[in-house]
This record gives C-alpha cells, sequence and structure tokens, in this order.
C-alpha cells in the first residue's frame, strides 16, 4: 500500500493564514505591501520564541536590505513588546485591544506621524505590525488611506486585496465603523493633509437596552463599558459602566407577560438608576452571568443619532453560533438614551 504524499507547512505559516507571504534573502515571512509604502505584518518575535510567527532578526534584515535607514516601525500590540533597538529605536506604539477599536484620538495621532514620516522623504516608509497580523493593521491602515483622501469602502477593500489571498480584510464590524467615524471627522477643504475635527466628549443617558426577535432563551446577561483614558499613556482600559440582565418584556412592569408575539421575543432593560456613558462604548452580551459571551459592540455617543443606535446580526462582533442560535430573521439591538449633554469635564 503506498504511501500519501504530504505537504509540510512551515509552523510560521500556521499564524499567517490567509495572508500573503513575500520570500526575500531565503526568508519566507509574512510582510506584505499594501502600498510601495506600507509594509504589515504580524507581531516579530524574538528567536527562541518564534515557533509559529516570524523571527525578528530576520525581520530586521529584510527592512535593512530593502528600506536600510527609511522605515519606521508602529507596533498596535497591547500585551506584546520588544526592545526598540532592534529596529534604530524608530519604533512608536498605538496599542489598543484585539479586536476592538481605538479612541479617534490614537487614529489622529497614527495618521499624522505616519505622514509627516513619508512626507519627510520619499524613500521612507512604514512598517505596522498587531499580533496576528490582520485586524489592527487593517483598521489603522484603512485610516490613513482615508486621510490620504480614499473613500471607506475603497481603503477597505485594497487592504483587502493587497493583503489577504482570499481578499477578505477587515472583518469586525466596530472596526469597520471606526474607520467610518474617522471619515466623518475629515475636512478636506484645506487641501492635504486634512484637518481632522474630532467630536468634543458627549455624555448620553443610557435608558433601555432591547434585544428584538430573539428565540431560545430568556435572558441576557450584559456589560457597558466605557474606554477610559490612562495617564500618560495612549491605550484606552475599559471601565465598566453598568452589568444587568436583559429580560423578557412584562407589561408596564407589573409583572404581566404580553400576549403580542413580538413582544414576547423581545428582551428588554430599563434602568431605573441612572447610567451615563460617554465617548468610546463597549457593550458585551452573555448567555449567563459567569462567561458564554454571545457578542459585543463598540461605538462612540458622539455619533447617535435621534437617541438611538441599534445593529442587527451582521453588525456585531465575534458572533458565534451560540449567538446566531438565539437571532430571529429579524434580531437586532438597540440602546436608546436621554438628550445628549456635553461632558462637565470638557473645555
Amino acid at each position: 500500500m503506498g504511501l500519501k504524499a504530504t505537504t509540510l507547512v512551515p509552523r510560521c505559516c500556521l499564524v499567517s493564514q490567509s495572508r500573503r507571504r513575500i520570500v526575500v534573502g531565503g526568508y519566507d515571512l509574512d510582510m506584505f505591501y499594501i502600498t510601495d509604502r506600507i509594509l504589515t505584518m504580524s507581531f516579530p518575535l524574538e528567536l527562541k520564541k518564534a515557533m509559529y510567527q516570524d523571527p525578528m532578526m530576520q525581520v530586521k534584515e529584510v527592512l535593512e536590505r530593502k528600506h536600510g535607514g527609511h522605515y519606521k516601525v508602529y507596533n498596535l500590540c497591547i500585551d506584546q513588546d520588544y526592545d526598540s533597538s532592534h529596529f534604530k529605536t524608530l519604533v512608536e506604539r498605538y496599542p489598543f485591544d484585539d479586536n476592538h477599536a481605538p479612541s479617534l484620538q490614537m487614529v489622529n495621532e497614527f495618521c499624522e506621524s505616519v505622514h509627516s514620516w513619508l512626507s519627510s522623504d520619499r524613500k521612507n516608509v512604514i512598517f505596522i505590525h498587531c499580533k496576528a497580523g490582520k485586524d489592527r493593521i487593517g483598521l489603522m491602515v484603512s485610516s490613513y488611506l482615508v486621510y490620504k483622501g480614499m473613500l471607506v469602502e475603497e481603503a477597505l477593500q485594497l487592504y483587502a486585496d493587497k493583503g489577504t489571498r482570499n481578499n477578505i480584510g477587515v472583518m469586525k464590524p466596530s472596526q469597520r465603523r471606526y474607520v467610518n467615524y474617522w471619515q466623518k471627522c475629515l475636512s478636506v477643504s484645506d487641501g492635504f493633509p486634512p484637518k481632522a475635527n474630532l467630536p468634543k466628549p458627549s455624555t448620553r443617558e443610557l435608558l433601555r437596552i432591547q434585544l428584538s426577535d430573539t428565540k431560545n432563551i430568556e435572558s441576557i446577561f450584559f456589560v457597558v463599558s466605557e474606554m477610559q483614558e490612562v495617564t500618560g499613556q495612549r491605550y484606552r482600559s475599559p471601565a465598566g459602566s453598568c452589568r444587568n440582565f436583559c429580560r423578557k418584556i412584562r407589561n408596564g412592569g407589573l409583572g404581566e407577560i404580553e400576549e403580542d408575539e413580538e413582544a414576547q421575543s423581545c428582551l428588554d432593560c430599563n434602568f431605573r438608576e441612572t447610567v451615563q456613558v460617554a465617548g468610546d462604548v463597549c457593550a458585551t452580551f452573555y448567555e449567563k452571568k459567569i462567561g458564554g459571551r454571545l457578542f459585543y459592540a463598540c461605538f462612540n455617543t458622539a455619533f447617535i443619532e435621534n437617541n438611538s443606535i441599534q445593529f442587527s446580526i451582521m453588525e456585531l462582533d465575534k458572533v458565534g453560533n451560540k449567538g446566531r442560535s438565539i437571532a430571529g430573521p429579524e434580531f437586532r439591538v438597540e440602546f436608546f438614551f436621554g438628550p445628549a449633554n456635553p461632558n462637565p469635564n470638557d473645555s
């Protein structure tokens, strides 16, 4: 009986998955060019740790060979760092959590830094990396392309086309949402670079959360968090504003279950105590109080219209099989707010 032929895949390729790779000087790396001046990849590890990702010294050698004296490194990781002397100290950090979105202030600082470096010498390039080399990079690269004048969908598609073999780029709806937020902040009337009109912090009172067209579930636990500034850091850490349950709607709060079929498929939480949120918010929903995350959504209160914001199942992040199993065809999550109030700490 003959042996079946097999193809051995290098362990470093397991992390790159569908991303494009390049071979330089005999090194097979998951680097790829989005444009001729924007180079991206996953986190470059020290050699002793580089079982599944590219060794740092190989990355450094390739950068020196192709762009010596003309590259600057941007690290998007929150949980991984390295000695910046590996890259002649030309390293800047813009850390934010994986699968989430950064503050618009961070996006603005990133775009201004990239523009300053690239415009200082026509040979200059940037090298951007995060842990896995996909969504966080895609968000920031797309934001810079929008800063340069591209439309959001064009920028996201360019990243997908250039950075992946399957033409699938930034997948997290919240990350795509923040690229759209960023475009709304830009004013190009005065030429390039555009002026970023970042929204002032807007405090909103959260009145109610409702999940419509649910099935096979009686209650859902949720946590609403604000992204808080950390003194001296770009990173903003989540701080819980409230946690509670959405349950079956009851008639006027008197305990009588509505007979209406549509109401029977809704889970609802009306806040009896004042809950205020401002700026960047993340709402995470769980099957139970401890564990079993169903999905989440990130948004900024400055972009809420008509005192509410809603998300279909396609607009929520990290929706797994359990999350889909409780969603009917008209499923949506809706947040209701009081009128906008200026942040009292904003000058």
